[in-house]
């Protein structure tokens, strides 16, 4: 992913944050493009519409991807990262979640979820999604992406339903 945007700054979020989301990767219609991850497209969109639902402040999250740069495939498509790339940032997933220190990490779908993982092994699935566990001195929350394709997999309402337990917490 060599010459592409890495999406990793004071945009993502305070630090630290008690609460952390960590989605796939930058999309290239939103946060490849404006440096800010989940904006400027619709999976940023469907985020800013659950944390309303929730009352959560974006202002007061952390929110970074398993890789840091948007993988693409030969049409220049996005691409779900591959095992190399997110063993290549899985260091720097790990560093960012040492910094921030949050109480709570969200995992955004199937590939965050394996990227923490790969961190410190939790044995959980999406069939998970909206259920707390401990880890690594933490509270993992796993959640399915906020894109519009992932309704077919879990509703939206079922989906403000998980951030409006994530607010509980």
């Amino acid at each position: 992913m060599a010459g592409r945007r890495r999406v990793l700054s004071s945009a993502c979020g305070p630090v630290p944050a008690r609460l952390m989301l960590v989605g796939e990767a930058p999309g290239r219609r939103g946060a490849d493009r404006t440096g800010v991850p989940f904006s400027g497209d619709a999976s940023g969109r469907a985020l800013a519409e659950l944390f309303a639902c929730a009352a959560l402040d974006r202002a007061d999250v952390f929110v970074t991807n398993a890789v840091l740069c948007n993988p693409r495939d030969a049409a220049g498509r996005n691409a779900r990262p591959l095992a190399g790339e997110l063993a290549n940032c899985a260091e720097f997933l790990a560093r960012q979640i040492a910094l921030v220190g949050p109480k709570i990490v969200a995992p955004m779908g199937g590939v965050a979820l394996g990227a923490l993982e790969r961190l410190h092994p939790h044995g959980r699935t999406l069939a998970d999604a909206g259920r707390a566990v401990k880890w690594n001195g933490r509270v993992l929350f796993p959640l399915y992406h906020p894109s519009p394709r992932a309704r077919r997999y879990r509703s939206l309402a079922r989906q403000k339903a998980d951030f409006r337990r994530l607010a509980r917490l």
